[in-house]
């Protein structure tokens, strides 16, 4: 496959075929491995804390968690050029995962053998440990995947087989191990899923090492000398360590002294201040360093500090991607960040209480069994979320991105309101199925449900379950194939992954950080009430995605004017094309 040929897409007959050879075999278990520990920690201990009673508020801010994985682009430069552990003669990607690995299955060990009731602080330490691991483990995956593709096994098979194991964790992580709770309890189920992790280290040893292929740290020729550089990377540095230590130094507070932690009045007067370190700051010194392009640098300037190489890695690495999106977007990047950081909200800030609400029995929770919620959200969920990555894909190259990102903000902000309906009792979802005659569909299941020998019956009270679960998978799968269509289109190829990442760090900012403060809010009003705020919060997206629909549409209308010599026409179905890049 040559440089200029199109990229080929994956077929099932393909990654079938290509199970054959060592790298994509390597490939399946290795996606295992990173889904795994990703469904454990961010959503299969949240039932297990809804099983043993912990309250909505500490399950909250247990789930800041999750901000880890949103921002492990800070570290990957690290991770990425970490000398080689000297195990068994592998190269540096494969002997740094397999420590990882090593730290993961110790960290699922621990968990497994302490309750919630008597020791959840041991739990959040050793679910951040396994989180960092985690998070660290797929920077080496990733850059393993691109190292070792080949025109037999091309990056695009490969992704795809990644995808397919790291979906079949999150079933095993996320209705196997409901189901084995339910049978053998909690702490046994953990120690099988430590066990399920332990046996996907044969990845590492499936996999075979990849050429050399580490970029050499390159500054920009224009870029301001390395004191000026050095000024600007240090607080941004800073900003986001302190950002850190803020969420994690009271998550711990609250997890240890819960009566006297006050997550809400933290989001209060806190959030902003992080929200501002971890954002506004950085962005500010991205562009006061591109006004600084070009300029004549002064004596002293090119005068390097102790561990240089370490100050340009960053500055490379997370500084220069920032400081092209200002240079590419202009004042238009004020939009396009409130977009990324609201788009997601509507279904990101309650996703940690899925699980209670489903299972719990207070403040309007539903009070199913873990093996009905299995086959709700593990299994026909998981389907309908396929089915709405599929049909999002589908309208997008029918009807264009910008469409389908608004379609999709609509539809996450409102299908939180099925859900407030569910938690009010169900009288609109029970009118629609008998009006549409669906109570009579979803009874076809229950043969699915015995051969996985689940302890349920489909009755009407379920069968409004998966309806409403379904629609809500279906349009955050939309919405997701939207926003990842939209990042991509803004993203320049030069520094593709670590622009992507950084957007997507930030769609998972606000909507995480705003868990500790609706964990309180869900104890004082009830799951309805958070619903219906969450679906008016959603608004924001809409409007957010709305504005750049029209942005687009009359940048692309000028530019076609400017072409034709003709007064510009506003046309909202006409996208940007893409600008060059240089």
């Amino acid at each position: 496959m040559t440089a200029s040929a199109p990229a080929k897409k994956a077929t099932w007959r393909d990654m079938l075929r290509g199970l054959k050879r060592r790298k994509t075999l390597a490939m399946l278990v290795l996606g295992f491995a990173a889904g795994l520990p990703y469904i454990l920690i961010t959503g299969t201990l949240n039932a297990w804390f809804t099983n043993d009673g912990v309250d909505v508020k500490t399950i909250g801010v247990f789930s800041w968690i999750i901000i880890i994985y949103g921002f492990k682009f800070l570290w990957s430069p690290a991770i990425d050029r970490a000398p080689s552990p000297p195990l068994f003669g592998m190269g540096q990607r494969r002997a740094g995962i397999l420590v990882l690995q090593a730290v993961i299955v110790a960290a699922l060990g621990v968990i497994s053998t302490v309750s919630p009731h008597d020791a959840i602080g041991a739990i959040a330490a050793a679910a951040v440990v396994c989180t960092f691991a985690s998070a660290s483990q797929d920077i080496l995956i990733d850059a393993w995947r691109i190292e070792v593709a080949d025109e037999e096994t091309p990056v695009d098979l490969l992704s795809s087989v990644y995808q397919v194991g790291y979906r079949l964790a999150a079933i095993l992580g996320g209705a196997g191990a409901l189901i084995m709770a339910a049978r053998i309890g909690w702490n046994t189920t953990f120690v099988a899923l430590a066990g399920l992790m332990t046996l996907a280290v044969a990845g590492v040893f499936i996999a075979m090492d990849g050429p050399p292929r580490r970029r050499a740290i390159e500054v920009d020729a224009g870029a301001p000398g390395a004191r000026i550089r050095n000024l600007a990377i240090t607080p941004v540095m800073l900003f986001w360590a302190g950002s850190f230590a803020a969420i994690f130094s009271f998550m711990a507070f609250a997890l240890e002294a819960p009566d006297r932690a006050n997550a809400g009045a933290f989001t209060r007067e806190t959030g902003p201040l992080i929200i501002f370190a971890a954002i506004i700051a950085p962005v500010a010194i991205a562009a006061y360093l591109l006004r600084l392009e070009g300029r004549p640098r002064r004596a002293g300037d090119d005068r390097p500090w102790p561990a240089q190489k370490a100050f340009d890695a960053v500055y490379a690495s997370v500084m220069e991607p920032l400081i092209d999106v200002l240079r590419r977007l202009g004042w238009s990047a004020v939009l396009v960040l409130a977009l990324i950081l609201s788009y997601r909200f509507a279904d990101l800030v309650w996703g940690a209480f899925a699980f209670p609400f489903y299972l719990g029995d207070q403040h309007g929770a539903l009070h199913h069994t873990n093996d009905e919620v299995a086959i709700a959200s593990k299994v026909f969920g998981a389907v309908m979320t396929f089915f709405g990555i599929t049909i999002g894909a589908a309208a997008i190259l029918r009807v264009g991105r910008l469409p389908c990102l608004f379609i999709g903000a609509v539809l996450a902000a409102a299908t939180n309101l099925l859900f407030a309906d569910l938690a009010s009792g169900g009288a609109g979802a029970d009118a629609f199925m008998r009006t549409f005659g669906l109570y009579g569909v979803f009874p076809v299941l229950q043969p699915l449900a015995d051969a996985l020998t689940l302890q349920v019956t489909i009755d009407e009270r379920l069968s409004r379950l998966m309806v409403v679960i379904g629609a809500e998978n279906l349009a955050v799968g939309f919405a997701s194939a939207a926003i990842v269509a939209y990042l991509s289109s803004i993203v320049n190829p030069r520094y593709a992954a670590v622009q992507y990442a950084l957007f997507a760090s930030l769609t998972m900012l606000i909507g995480s950080l705003g868990r500790g403060a609706l964990g309180e809010l869900i104890e004082e009003r009830g799951f309805a009430y958070v619903f219906y705020l969450t679906a008016a919060l959603g608004l924001v997206a809409v409007a957010t995605s709305g504005l750049e629909w029209l942005r687009q549409a009359r940048a692309g209308s000028a530019a076609a004017a400017a072409a034709r010599h003709e007064p510009p026409t506003p046309h909202l179905y006409q996208e940007e094309k893409p600008q060059p890049v240089e």
